[in-house]
C-alpha cells in the first residue's frame, strides 16, 4: 500500500481507526481529568456507535483498517515486541525489577495478550497474573492503581501520526497520557507488511530533536492540496513543532507553503479542526469565533535556507490564494449565539469528508448538519450519545492514510 494524502476532500479509500475496547472501561470519576477525558462512556453503546461509524464508511467504499489488528500483526514480531515493550515498560515507568519482570512475561505471552497490556495498560491487581510479587505494586503503581495506563485516546486516531502526501509525520503527542501511542503507531508503520516495502519520507518525529516539549498532533494538520499544508498553533502544537515540520516540508517535499492559525488554548478549541474542517472543493465548516481576532500567518522558505513568515489579513485571504479560488465559502456553525457554542462543543465542526461534498457527522448538531446541505453538501448522519462525550468527531476518530486524487 502506497500512502497518499494530497486533500482534505478526496474520495476515501483507507483508512485506519480504533474501536473503543477495555481502555474505555477504564476511565472512571477519579481518572478522567489525567486521561483527559471530561465524562464516561458507556463502553457497550460507544461500540455500537463505532461499528455504525464504520459501515458508514464502508459502505461508501472506504477500507477500514483496525489499530489493533495491526498492532496484534507486528507483535508477533518478537524483535519488534521487544523494542515496544523495553520502550513502554521502562524502569523509570514501573521500576527495575517489574519492569524487568512484565518485558520477560509478555514476550513469551499470546500476542493478543500483548496487545490488550499495551491499549487497556497494567492495574496493580493485575501484577499476579504476570508472576509478579503483588508486594511490589504499592511501589509502582500511580495514584490511580496504574502500573502502565490505559490509552482510551487510541479512539482518537487523527493524532498520533499524518500522512502529508507520501511523507509521514510520527506525532509527538502533547500529554504524557498519549505519549505511548507514537511507539505504537510507528511500530506498525515501520514493520507491517501493509506498509513495511514502500520507502517512506518521515518529516517529523523520527530525529533526535523532534522531540517534547515540540509536540504536534493531527488534529492540528490540514492537507489543503499538494502545495500547501493549514496547521494549528494552540494548546496541543506548538509553535516550535510547526516551524520544524514546515522546514521539512520544504526541504524534502514538495509543499511551498504552510498556513499557521493561533488558537486560543481552550478545551472546546484543543485543535483546529475542532473549528475549520474542509467539507468540499471551496466550503468550509468552521466555528464563527475562528473568523474574528485569530492570528493566521504564511510561512514559506525564504531561498536562503530560512523561513519567511508574512500576516495574512485573515483565514479566508490565506485560504482564496492557497487554493488559487476567486471565492470560498465559510459556512458557520448552525444556530444562534448559545446554539453555535453548543454545537461546536458537540464537534459539530468536526466533520469527516469521504468524498468532495460527502461528510460524516454526529446527528445531534441539528443546525449545523442542516446549514450544511442547504449548501449542497452530503451529510451522513452519525448517533452519538457515547462517542461525543470524547470531545471528538468523526475527522478525530480517523487517521487517513490514503486519499484519490481529486478529479478521481
Amino acid at each position: 500500500m502506497k500512502p497518499a494524502i494530497n486533500s482534505e476532500i478526496g474520495v476515501l479509500k483507507t483508512v485506519l481507526v480504533h474501536r473503543p475496547g477495555i481502555e474505555i472501561g477504564r476511565i472512571t470519576p477519579d481518572n478522567k481529568e489525567a486521561l483527559l477525558f471530561d465524562d464516561l462512556l458507556w463502553l457497550d453503546r460507544a461500540q455500537d456507535e463505532h461499528d455504525e461509524f464504520v459501515g458508514l464508511m464502508t459502505d461508501r467504499g472506504t477500507e477500514v483498517l483496525y489499530f489493533d489488528q495491526l498492532l496484534y500483526d507486528v507483535m508477533g514480531q518478537l524483535d519488534v515486541r521487544l523494542g515496544v515493550l523495553e520502550s513502554v515498560l521502562t524502569r523509570t515507568q514501573c521500576g527495575p525489577a517489574v519492569s524487568e519482570a512484565l518485558v520477560a512475561a509478555l514476550m513469551e505471552a499470546p500476542a493478543r495478550h500483548v496487545v490488550d497490556v499495551l491499549v487497556g495498560g497494567i492495574m496493580e491487581r493485575e501484577l499476579g497474573a504476570w508472576g509478579i510479587d503483588p508486594v511490589f505494586a504499592d511501589l509502582v503503581a500511580d495514584r490511580f492503581h496504574h502500573v502502565l495506563s490505559p490509552l482510551p485516546n487510541l479512539l482518537f486516531m487523527r493524532d498520533n501520526a499524518s500522512w502529508i502526501g507520501s511523507n509521514l509525520s510520527r506525532n509527538v503527542l502533547a500529554t504524557p497520557a498519549r505519549h505511548r501511542e507514537s511507539v505504537y503507531v510507528a511500530a506498525i508503520y515501520d514493520h507491517h507488511p501493509l506498509f513495511s516495502g514502500q520507502p517512506t519520507t518521515s518529516v517529523f518525529g523520527a530525529s533526535r530533536g523532534d522531540m517534547y516539549p515540540a509536540s504536534l498532533e493531527g488534529g492540528d494538520v490540514l492537507v489543503l492540496n499538494d502545495l500547501t499544508v493549514c496547521l494549528g498553533i494552540g494548546e496541543r502544537t506548538t509553535p516550535a513543532a510547526v516551524e520544524i515540520l514546515a522546514r521539512r516540508l520544504f526541504d524534502e517535499t514538495d509543499v511551498e507553503q504552510v498556513i499557521a492559525v493561533h488558537l486560543p488554548h481552550a478545551r472546546a478549541l484543543m485543535h483546529l479542526d475542532t473549528a475549520l474542517t474542509m467539507v468540499d472543493r471551496s466550503t468550509f465548516n468552521v466555528f464563527p469565533g475562528l473568523l474574528t481576532g485569530t492570528a493566521v500567518h504564511v510561512v514559506r522558505a525564504n531561498g536562503e535556507g530560512g523561513l519567511s513568515v508574512v500576516a495574512a489579513p485573515s483565514l479566508e485571504a490565506a485560504l482564496l490564494d492557497a487554493l488559487g479560488l476567486s471565492s470560498v465559502t465559510l459556512l458557520p456553525t448552525g444556530g444562534d449565539a448559545i446554539g453555535r457554542l453548543r454545537e461546536q462543543w458537540d464537534d459539530g465542526n468536526n466533520t469527516l469528508a469521504l468524498a468532495p461534498g460527502v461528510v460524516v457527522a454526529y446527528s445531534r448538531n441539528v443546525e449545523t448538519n442542516a446549514r450544511l446541505r442547504e449548501h449542497g453538501v452530503e451529510v451522513l448522519e452519525l448517533d452519538s450519545s457515547e462517542l461525543c462525550r470524547g470531545r471528538g468527531g468523526s475527522r478525530c476518530m480517523t487517521q487517513p492514510i490514503v486519499r484519490a486524487p481529486l478529479g478521481q
